[in-house]
């Protein structure tokens, strides 16, 4: 492997490490509430149970767990693919 070549899948690498770091920040700091839930409980009104199923197949993109997950797996396999694809083409 060329040292240019170890460079960039270290970056890969590092831009991978960042997203993982930040999106366990993320969730930690969301938690599994929804952002009207959470702005509920910021000023004091009654928080209701969420009427309707919505989101894509029954999921909703806040506060859930597997949607994070399918978000960081979609990054990552992203990454992945742009990397592999440079590798394919070569430097230049």
């Amino acid at each position: 492997m060329e040292p240019r070549e170890r460079k960039v899948l270290l970056l890969f690498a590092l831009i991978l490490l960042l997203a993982a770091i930040l999106a366990f920040a993320v969730y930690r700091m969301t938690g599994p509430l929804g952002i009207e839930a959470r702005y509920n409980q910021a000023v004091g009104l009654p928080t209701g149970g969420e009427e309707g199923g919505g989101g894509l197949f029954g999921f909703s993109l806040e506060g859930n767990p597997a949607a994070y997950g399918v978000i960081l797996g979609a990054l990552v396999l992203l990454s992945l693919f742009t990397f592999l694809r440079w590798k394919r083409q070569g430097p230049g």
